[in-house]
């Protein structure tokens, strides 16, 4: 479990969520606590697509 804070909540008000999820959070405003690095994993960037729906 990795805990996260948002800058919008007092001090305190932090949270702890799965690895996995880090970099979901990150992307909503929360930040790591402590001393570990945020994450560096970019994003799921969908399915693929065919030649004609991207026409």
């Amino acid at each position: 479990m990795v805990r996260m804070q948002h800058a919008t909540l007092p001090a305190g008000q932090d949270i702890e969520v799965a690895e996995i999820s880090v970099a979901a959070y990150e992307r909503m405003g929360w930040t790591v606590v402590g001393g570990r690095q945020p994450s560096k994993t970019a994003a799921a960037s969908g399915r693929r697509r065919t030649q004609k729906e991207n026409s």
